[in-house]
């Protein structure tokens, strides 16, 4: 029988010191924040850590498959090839679209590694990854693909450029319009006193609109800037809705429709800024009022809804919305019928306010409607003390 020396103390401590490194490798790569994916020269997946597979939404084991199995995109699978031919790190810049309900962004760090025990045919050794840094002419085992989450970036500067976009178009009709009246009352149409008349009313519509446009942006901006501090104290919203009434009452008046207001008996006050809840209420009620016809209804309800929360929805029996819109109709210049909007002097950026202050009081908003058959606007708040709901 063949006898094997024991090992030494010193390979012993060598040995234990190369088990302890792997365990802090492999923890340090199932914490990073960034993903992480490990692959040999093959392009098959030796290791993935948490960070990766939440990011590209991974249901399904993958180690051991392809990488093109699992990142079906070619700019990332050519430079992943390009470095495991050549052994020179590669940075790209990847979009992800295909299978995802939005598109995701990220920047692939790829770099050749030495993966001493994953060559040839034998069991994989306890051997630390080593990281090349400089070409080698030898190729290289394999690489790690440090993938940088940047979706949030992207999706900010598109979000900049759009609003920049907006504003931009919002401001030329009604400045194109002012500027061609101005000037025909000037070539001589101000001799003209019910031509001059006609255009100065145009004139005076016009600039209310764009000062309509530059208050709405200035509370967009107000709203989301961290300075912002709403005041929350306890809010009656029975008379929220009184105060918010007579500002509408006219404009109700004028179409001949009836408002009518539900509470609950023994509502809780809200926890709220009464002058920006006083806007989001006093917006949605001019909604409601601008797009139902003449002799419509109008109902303020408000109640605790199964929640605990307090619940006000806003009913109209009007042209509706149809619900293909209702994703969208919160986002900032979205309109579902543009020149009707603007014609009754909306700027796009009221349900988007609306939206911040509710998100702002903890509360959440949403529309339930149907073409033709009016909308249901409701949002919440919290009580401005807790309540226990009865059990059921």
């Amino acid at each position: 029988m063949t006898s094997h020396p024991a090992p030494s103390s010193k390979s012993f401590s060598q040995l234990k010191h190369l088990f302890r490194e792997q365990h802090i490798l492999m923890m340090l790569l199932k914490e990073f924040r960034d993903g992480i994916l490990i692959c040999d020269r093959h392009g098959q997946i030796l290791q993935v850590n948490r960070s990766l597979r939440q990011f590209l939404q991974l249901k399904d084991e993958v180690v051991g498959l392809q990488v093109e199995a699992v990142i079906q995109n070619p700019v990332f699978l050519n430079a992943m090839h390009t470095v495991l031919a050549t052994a020179n790190t590669c940075v790209e810049e990847i979009t992800l679209e295909q299978g995802y309900p939005q598109p995701l962004f990220f920047e692939a760090h790829i770099v050749p590694i030495n993966i001493p025990g994953f060559l040839g045919s034998g069991e994989p050794q306890v051997r630390p990854i080593l990281p090349l840094e400089a070409p080698s002419p030898q190729p290289v085992d394999g690489c790690v693909i440090i993938c940088h989450d940047i979706t949030d970036i992207r999706q900010t500067e598109r979000m900049r450029r759009d609003f920049v976009a907006n504003v931009s178009h919002e401001l030329r009709t009604p400045l194109s319009a002012i500027e061609g009246y101005s000037e025909t009352l000037l070539d001589g149409a101000v001799d003209d006193p019910a031509v001059c008349l006609d255009f100065i009313k145009v004139i005076h519509r016009h600039s209310l609109r764009l000062t309509q446009l530059v208050e709405d942006l200035l509370d967009l901006s107000k709203l989301e800037s961290p300075d912002y501090k709403p005041e929350f104290l306890p809010t009656s919203i029975e008379g929220l809705i009184q105060q918010v009434l007579t500002l509408v009452q006219d404009k109700a008046d004028e179409k001949k429709i009836q408002i009518s207001v539900e509470i609950s008996p023994c509502l809780p006050r809200a926890l709220a800024d009464l002058s920006s809840l006083q806007q989001v209420l006093t917006n949605l009620l001019d909604n409601a009022i601008k797009y139902t016809p003449t002799e419509g209804q109008v109902m303020i309800k408000a109640r605790l809804n199964e929640r605990g929360k307090i619940q006000v929805d806003v009913i109209d029996n009007g042209m509706g919305i149809d619900p293909k819109y209702h994703s969208r109709i919160f986002e900032r210049f979205y309109r579902v019928d543009k020149a009707r909007s603007r014609e009754m002097g909306g700027t796009g950026l009221g349900l988007s306010i609306v939206k911040h202050i509710v998100q702002l009081h903890n509360g959440e908003i949403w529309v339930e409607s149907n073409d033709s058959k009016g909308s249901t606007f409701s949002f919440t708040l919290d009580p401005a003390i807790p309540t226990c709901l009865p059990v059921a």
